[in-house]
C-alpha cells in the first residue's frame, strides 16, 4: 500500500507543488487537495488524510501580491487541516498540524462589500516546533512563537509568545513552557541511529502483537472489548 501511496502522490500530488523536499510520505493521497501555485514544502513532510477527513493546502492568487504557503521540514499533517492563503502562511521546522484544524490568512469576503474577495488579508507566520490543536482556527496576522502550543478548539486572533500554551475562544494563555526543559522535536526521528523505517516497523509490530486473521475476522463480526 506505501508503494501505491509513493506512485499516486509522486504522479498527482507532487506535481502541483513549487518545491517538495525529500522524505516526503503521503497516506491516502488521492484525499489530499492542493490548490493554487507558490506552495513550498520542506523536508520530511508526511501528511496522513482520509475520505472522510481530506487535507486542503490551498493558494488564492491576491491581485497585486506574490501569494504564497511555505512549510518548513520535519512537520506533519493530520486529517481534515486545512491551510488557505491569500497572502502568505509560513511555518518553521517541526511544526504539527492536528485534525480539523484551519489556518487563513484572510477574511474572503469585505464585511460591507460581500462581492469583494479576499478581504482582509495578513500573513500568518509560525515559528518552529509549534502545535496547533484539534479543530483550532488560526486567524489572518497572527504569529505563534517557538514551542507554543494552541489547544483544542481554540481560535487565535493574535499573536502568540514562544513557549507558551493558549486556549479557548479568544485564545488566551494558559501556561507557559519551561525551554530549560528542553524539547524532543519530530526532526529526532529522523536523525538518530535508528531509521524513521525501522521506528515505525517497531511501533507497528508492538501495535499488531498477538494480531491473526481469526482475531481480525473476530473483530469485524463478533467485536468484543478486547477485539
Amino acid at each position: 500500500m506505501q508503494a501505491i501511496s509513493e506512485r499516486y502522490a509522486s504522479r498527482m500530488v507532487l506535481p502541483q507543488l513549487e518545491a517538495a523536499g525529500e522524505g516526503w510520505r503521503f497516506i491516502n493521497p488521492q484525499y489530499v487537495h492542493v490548490n493554487g501555485p507558490n506552495i513550498r514544502v520542506g523536508r520530511h513532510l508526511h501528511v496522513m488524510a482520509t475520505r472522510e477527513r481530506p487535507i486542503s493546502l490551498t493558494v488564492y492568487p491576491n491581485p497585486g501580491q506574490s501569494s504564497r504557503l511555505t512549510l518548513g521540514s520535519y512537520c506533519i499533517i493530520l486529517p481534515g487541516a486545512r491551510l488557505a492563503a491569500a497572502t502568505s502562511i509560513e511555518t518553521g521546522d517541526n511544526c504539527m498540524f492536528a485534525g480539523n484544524c484551519y489556518l487563513t490568512d484572510a477574511d474572503w469576503h469585505d464585511i460591507y462589500d460581500r462581492t469583494s474577495a479576499p478581504g482582509k488579508t495578513a500573513p500568518i507566520v509560525l515559528g518552529d516546533n509549534v502545535w496547533i490543536g484539534d479543530s483550532a482556527f488560526v486567524c489572518k496576522g497572527v504569529r505563534v512563537g517557538d514551542n507554543s502550543i494552541v489547544g483544542a478548539y481554540a481560535v487565535v486572533t493574535r499573536d502568540v509568545p514562544a513557549n507558551t500554551i493558549v486556549a479557548g475562544n479568544p485564545a488566551k494563555p494558559v501556561k507557559e513552557l519551561d525551554p530549560s526543559v528542553g524539547f524532543r522535536r519530530r526532526q529526532e526521528l529522523f536523525e538518530g541511529t535508528e531509521s524513521y523505517e525501522a521506528f515505525m516497523e517497531r511501533y507497528d509490530r508492538f501495535m499488531l502483537q498477538g494480531n491473526s486473521l481469526t482475531q481480525w475476522l473476530r473483530s469485524r463480526f463478533w467485536p468484543t472489548r478486547q477485539h
